[in-house]
């Protein structure tokens, strides 16, 4: 499979926002999504295969939609508390 991150200019704007060290543990989440999305998520809420939840950095939290239709993912949040 070949999975792509959407990075819609919403999900850019949301990535430049956040602090350096943010965005390198999030550039290194978005390298291991797409190779295995399934690999590094965990179900976000309600196990339906699709909304799923990442971990990045020690403080950051990234929800997104895992569609193996059509290999995309379409990150819906991020999250960065540090």
């Amino acid at each position: 499979m070949t999975w792509h991150v959407t990075r819609s200019p919403h999900t850019v704007d949301s990535i430049l926002a956040l602090p350096t060290e943010a965005q390198l543990a999030l550039l290194d989440l978005i390298e291991a999504l797409e190779v295995d999305p399934f690999a590094v998520t965990e179900p976000y809420g309600i196990d339906d295969k699709v909304t799923r939840q990442a971990r990045f950095g020690d403080h950051g939290l990234m929800v997104m939609i895992v569609n193996p239709l059509t290999e995309r993912i379409t990150p819906l949040s991020l999250i960065w508390t540090g």
